[in-house]
């Protein structure tokens, strides 16, 4: 058998064709065929489209076309549905008969492949076959899921085929008849029970979508109450921080009056010393004064001598005299600031005793906020766990009202192409 290429065509849902697959590669671009060329073929398949059937045109561009369509639904079909396996014929006459038979066998088995990735060199493989003859004919269809054979009708005489043809008609339409009455209660039915399942997922979609808000709010709440107590604990912290500041502060003017104590007091001890010195000289210059004034009973040349000393007597006097004032200066300072010390100290001890208590209670407070902080947190993960969940719910809910809606629009379709309603 010569033949020039072979192809696959496939109707959308609006019944119009498109070639799925060539082989040889771009044997319709080499002969100019497109969708608008093949509209008479397509024509003759939809005029016969609820049962498989056989047909070959002559094209506007003097191209023969022996095509097989497989059937239009799943009721009545051979291989799978709504294609059609179409060669290009030579001039040579063909026994239409077997080429049907060949092309149906092609649809049998080619079709069922249709998802395979190497789908185009089995394609390549079919042709060679029918090239050389090699494909035997088949003559069987799935008529409401059984699998029957179809009558060969080459070697009837006209008139018996144009009975049968009207017999066929007439059976085929009573049964038509019934089956679209069937299918019409059947819709219906199903029509009712999906916007059922419908409903009841719009109601389940809503109470999520209520739950979604309800855990949306808690989580606002939880990070608006987490937000406020970070607030409070800033707060503390700052406050301790100017807590320690004034400890800081408190314990250096301490260091620095103890300082000035140990400079006073070592003061005090040299005005001492310089005290017992003079003490010491005056007694000294008393036995002097006595021993001259012993000598001066028996000697006038002496008495100027006893003159001078007693001068330096009243002169040691008056520096005892003022030394022991500024002794007494020294001493009251002293003593000024040693009451002033321990004024400074009691301060000190109060300030420090209420800095360590409420210390004691910052950190306290700070132990119950961080504790709150990580119940908060927790709960914070959990509602946020419960969320995804929500979430992953509402795809798979969104995902069946889809598939839902599909279903529902490809019911619509077929009772709006049977004119059902």
């Amino acid at each position: 058998m010569r033949l020039k290429g072979i192809f696959v065509l496939g109707f959308n849902d609006k019944s119009e064709a498109y070639i799925e697959t060539q082989f040889p590669s771009n044997i319709c671009e080499f002969l100019g065929i497109t969708s608008e060329i093949l509209k008479g073929l397509v024509k003759i398949h939809m005029d016969k489209k609820m049962e498989p059937h056989f047909a070959e045109v002559l094209l506007d561009i003097d191209v023969n076309i022996a095509s097989f369509y497989s059937g239009f639904s799943f009721r009545h079909y051979v291989g799978k549905p709504n294609f059609a396996i179409c060669v290009f014929l030579s001039q040579e006459n063909v026994r239409n008969t077997e080429l049907e038979g060949r092309l149906r066998r092609i649809a049998h088995e080619l079709l069922l492949k249709r998802e395979a990735l190497n789908f185009d060199d089995i394609l390549g493989q079919y042709y060679d076959m029918l090239k050389k003859d090699e494909l035997s004919t088949y003559w069987e269809e799935i008529i409401e899921g059984e699998t029957r054979v179809v009558e060969v009708e080459g070697n009837k005489t006209e008139g018996e085929k144009q009975g049968k043809s009207l017999n066929e008609v007439v059976e085929k339409s009573e049964k038509r008849i019934q089956e679209v009455e069937g299918e019409n209660l059947l819709l219906g039915n199903e029509y009712e029970e999906i916007k059922n399942k419908n409903r009841e997922l719009e109601d389940l979609l809503e109470e999520k979508k209520r739950k979604i808000r309800e855990l949306t709010r808690k989580y606002t709440e939880v990070v608006s109450e987490n937000t406020k107590y970070e607030e409070e604990i800033q707060s503390f912290k700052s406050e301790i921080s100017e807590q320690y500041i004034k400890l800081e502060k408190w314990s250096q003017q301490m260091a620095d009056m103890n300082q000035n104590n140990a400079k006073l007091i070592n003061d005090l001890k040299i005005l001492n010393q310089k005290i017992y010195e003079r003490d010491e000289f005056v007694k000294e210059k008393e036995k002097r004064i006595e021993v001259l004034l012993n000598k001066l009973a028996g000697a006038e040349e002496l008495e100027g001598e006893a003159e001078k000393i007693l001068q330096e007597k009243e002169d040691m006097k008056n520096i005892n005299i003022g030394l022991s004032s500024e002794l007494e200066k020294s001493e009251n300072t002293r003593k000024r600031l040693l009451s002033e010390i321990d004024t400074i100290n009691n301060q000190n001890s109060i300030q420090i005793d209420k800095l360590k208590h409420q210390n004691s209670v910052h950190i306290d407070s700070i132990t119950t906020l961080k504790l709150d902080i990580k119940n908060l947190k927790n709960e914070v993960k959990t509602k946020e766990n419960e969320k995804e969940t929500i979430k992953d719910q509402i795809l798979d809910l969104k995902k069946e009202i889809k598939i839902l809606r599909r279903e529902r629009d490809h019911y619509r379709k077929i009772v709006k192409e049977k004119n059902l309603l």
